[in-house]
């Protein structure tokens, strides 16, 4: 195995190993915050799953996947901004967290091959 292909999957269990943390948070949070809990106790999960599929997967185009799948995410947060008070901080909170997200997987594990 090449020393590129070591540091990308390196790179790759990092990224995955911090949205296994988010996933965790998410859910504990998920306790705290009653109004909220479906949302977080839903997106928790969906990080976790993520997280475990993506480690599985070991590949750039899983990891692409990943990230269309966190710019999505960060999309459909941009509405929620709107509706102001305690959603308003969740969604903007999300949607950074999201982009975050979606950047780390692109530029730290990278996409698939190139043909």
């Amino acid at each position: 195995m090449s020393r590129a292909r070591d540091r990308r999957r390196q790179r790759a269990s990092a990224v995955e190993a911090a949205r296994l943390v988010l996933g965790g948070l998410h859910l504990v949070r998920a306790g705290a915050a009653p109004r909220t809990a479906v949302f977080y106790r839903v997106l928790g999960v969906r990080q976790l799953a993520q997280a475990a599929l993506l480690l599985r997967a070991r590949s750039g185009d899983a990891h692409t996947l990943g990230a269309a799948v966190d710019a999505t995410h960060a999309v459909t947060m941009l509405p929620l901004m709107l509706v102001g008070g305690q959603w308003r901080r969740v969604a903007t909170s999300q949607f950074w967290i999201a982009t975050a997200l979606a950047v780390a997987e692109v530029t730290l594990v990278g996409t698939g091959r190139k043909r």
